[in-house]
């Protein structure tokens, strides 16, 4: 594991302009994933929009890990889409 929600938060809240590119860049980064692994079928749709901005989905993170500073020690990328399902869930 590279991150975890504590590093990832770490560098959302610094203002030196490359922590907040590594927070973006990360986050962007592990959408792409996910959104890829739903095209290959090997990941469940997610209901999230097609034109989420990176900036919108930074917010959203940055908002969940500030919200739940107990599941922080969990891999990032977990809570990056547990973030981003929670704001955006699937309706049934």
């Amino acid at each position: 594991m590279f991150e975890t929600g504590t590093t990832l938060l770490a560098k959302c809240r610094n203002k030196a302009p490359e922590y907040a590119l590594a927070c973006t860049a990360y986050i962007v980064g592990v959408v792409d994933g996910i959104r890829k692994d739903m095209f290959i079928g090997r990941a469940r749709p997610v209901c999230w929009p097609d034109r989420m901005s990176a900036d919108e989905a930074r917010r959203t993170v940055t908002a969940y890990l500030e919200r739940w500073p107990d599941q922080r020690q969990t891999p990032a990328s977990l809570l990056v889409s547990v973030a981003l399902n929670e704001r955006w869930p699937c309706q049934k």
